[in-house]
């Protein structure tokens, strides 16, 4: 397992703090989100019409772990800050690009994303830190960077998350998969990978 030293904003104090990119989700962190993150995510439902609950309210990181591990071609990434828990990402890296100038090309999909509850407006405001999704993402595309696939990352993203990819992260929106629960897909291509490693 290697680790990398990223840095995060802490939203309170308005400065950034360092904190630590893992290429690998472990038994520690599993156990971290089953103390932390479940226990606040089922307090924040609890009562909550499911309209009103957390897209990926239903995550089992635990039960995804189980399942990833003894696959090849998955790769999960982690991000402690502070003594805790802040993000959990997992990709996979045998699917291919669909945006025509890259079609057919491999890339790094993101399975899932994660940020922890209390890195959330949704949770509390102010939240606790900022950045996690985009050194996740930074982590997806220096992944891909390194298998050859030049940066070419893609993923279906929940609802509420498509800000995210569209706005900061520069990715091609390439419309509703009706495969894949109508979620709206993304590309990035070898250009935007290139493009995002120079603003982030």
């Amino acid at each position: 397992m290697e680790e990398s030293r990223v840095y995060l904003k802490k939203v309170a104090a308005g400065q950034l703090v360092e904190a630590s990119l893992l290429d690998e989700v472990i038994d520690q962190h599993l156990a971290m989100w089953k103390a932390s993150w479940q226990a606040a995510m089922q307090a924040h439902c609890a009562g909550r019409a499911l309209r009103d609950k957390p897209e990926d309210h239903h995550w089992n990181w635990k039960q995804k772990a189980d399942y990833w591990r003894p696959l090849l071609g998955h790769h999960s990434f982690a991000i402690t800050c502070e003594g805790d828990l802040q993000g959990m990402m997992l990709v996979s890296d045998f699917e291919s690009a669909r945006v025509q100038t890259q079609f057919g090309k491999p890339i790094v999909y993101v399975k899932f994303l994660a940020s922890a509850p209390w890195n959330r407006p949704e949770f509390q405001t102010p939240t606790r830190y900022r950045g996690v999704g985009t050194v996740m993402i930074a982590a997806a595309v220096e992944l891909s960077w390194n298998l050859g696939y030049r940066g070419r990352i893609g993923l279906h993203s929940l609802p509420k998350a498509e800000p995210f990819y569209r706005d900061t992260c520069k990715m091609t929106e390439l419309g509703k998969d009706a495969a894949h629960q109508n979620l709206t897909y993304y590309e990035m291509t070898n250009t935007q990978a290139e493009e995002f490693r120079l603003t982030h």
